[in-house]
């Protein structure tokens, strides 16, 4: 898996060649959507990995 600075310099190059301005907003939005993506994946394979819920029924307690 690729990392998060790694990502984030991916994407702020392909935004100067497009030649997008480059401001601290734009670096933000980049950098907070770049996190949110990767939380979604995490959560996601944790999702994937565990194991299977079983429910079972309270025994009474008298």
């Amino acid at each position: 898996m690729r990392s998060q600075h790694t990502l984030e310099l991916a994407m702020l190059q392909v935004a100067s060649q497009s030649g997008e301005p480059m401001d601290s907003q734009t670096l933000y939005e980049v950098r907070n959507e770049i996190r949110n993506v990767l939380a979604v994946k995490e959560r996601q394979r944790q999702r994937m990995t565990a194991p299977a819920y079983q429910w079972k029924k309270h025994v009474p307690l008298r």
